[in-house]
């Protein structure tokens, strides 16, 4: 696997030199815990400068990262210091796809204030062999299962959406973050006939877990979910969410059966911002779809998040949903605020790419200036 070296290297002028020399990005391997405040610190102020109003806490990252699947961090996780400090982070895993694909991904985040300093290409230039390497060392990614590479971009990233397009990568499809700015006015939309509001017992693991299958189910058509994401472990990652409200849930059932949900919870505010209610994990069962159920269910949810202190409302959505989706939170007075793009490409392994290079003859420095001078 590609190694990260961990040994510290500050950059310090050399004796007698005239004047000292910026600090350079430096990749180090991921430490444990210990990283968490810096990982919240940097994911908080890329999402903000995309203009996404989801902030982290440390207990999330801590709860996120001890149920990781497909991931082994001390080898699949980096992060990028200038003068000591982090200023970003990349983790790379994969995932079975219910498209019958397997996909290699890589993620990143960048404190923008870091931006332009190199930081994208030191991370991009360790993710991207190491995504190849985490394919080749997976059999069934090549004749059997259809295999690519996955990378994303924020909205307003240019710079890491220039590097993904310079070295073949194609943006696929789209999602974002939407926000009700107030929750006044919510219309009044009772549940159609034959389903019934009941109430989650936040003690009640067992119906817990009849929520969490029924959204899996759900979501089983839904394009780029996981193939199966039903385990204990996901469900414990569910479970253990600092933020779980399952008081704030809205649940519809048709007789003894989880017929839809909205999972409901806020986020705790920021200094000087408002208080968020996130109306999340919006899912009909497939035979229940077109009744107006989603909708019903949506305007239950705003009433349940502004009666709990909430000042406005958020949800993510797929913009491609073929269901349209998007069209029915924006008839409820939601809008987009930020964006991020998926990015496909082939497994190339060794073999020639369309620039010249190949996977295994990473960018040069030249290169590298060449592509972060393009892009900024």
């Amino acid at each position: 696997m590609t190694t990260i070296d961990d040994r510290p290297r500050a950059s310090a002028p050399t004796p007698g030199s005239a004047r000292p020399t910026a600090a350079r990005p430096v990749l180090r391997a991921y430490r444990g815990v210990h990283d968490h405040p810096a990982l919240v610190r940097i994911a908080n102020a890329a999402r903000a400068a995309n203009g996404d109003p989801e902030r982290v806490t440390v207990a999330r990252i801590d709860n996120d990262y001890a149920h990781l699947p497909n991931c082994d961090l001390p080898h699949d996780c980096a992060l990028v210091e200038i003068g000591g400090r982090e200023v970003a982070y990349g983790r790379t895993f994969w995932v079975d796809r219910n498209s019958g694909e397997r996909t290699y991904e890589g993620r990143i985040f960048i404190d923008p204030t870091a931006s332009g300093r190199g930081v994208e290409a030191a991370l991009f230039d360790w993710q991207l062999p190491h995504l190849e390497e985490l394919a080749a060392a997976h059999p069934t990614g090549s004749d059997t299962v259809p295999a690519r590479l996955v990378a994303y971009a924020l909205g307003r990233d240019h710079a890491s959406r220039g590097l993904l397009e310079r070295a073949g990568f194609s943006a696929v499809r789209r999602s974002a973050t939407l926000v009700r700015s107030d929750l006044e006015a919510i219309p009044d939309l009772p549940l159609p006939h034959g389903f019934d509001l009941c109430p989650i017992d936040p003690a009640d693991r067992a119906m817990q877990r009849r929520v969490f299958d029924a959204d899996i189910v759900a979501f089983a058509d839904h394009w780029g979910d996981s193939a199966s994401d039903g385990s204990e472990s996901s469900f414990e990652a569910f479970v253990g969410d600092p933020l779980i409200r399952p008081d704030l849930w809205r649940v519809a059932f048709h007789g003894d059966e989880v017929a839809g949900q909205i999972l409901n919870f806020l986020e705790p505010a920021q200094a000087g911002e408002a208080v968020i209610g996130w109306t999340e994990s919006i899912s009909v069962q497939p035979r229940f779809r077109r009744r107006g159920l989603a909708r019903a269910l949506l305007a239950e949810s705003l009433r349940a998040v502004r009666d709990a202190g909430a000042d406005r409302a958020a949800l993510g959505v797929d913009t491609g949903n073929v269901r349209r989706a998007l069209d029915l939170y924006e008839s409820l007075g939601f809008r987009i605020v930020s964006q991020v793009d998926e990015y496909h490409r082939p497994v190339w392994g060794g073999s020639p790419r369309a620039d010249g290079l190949t996977a295994a003859d990473p960018m040069t420095a030249d290169d590298r200036l060449t592509a972060d001078e393009t892009v900024r």
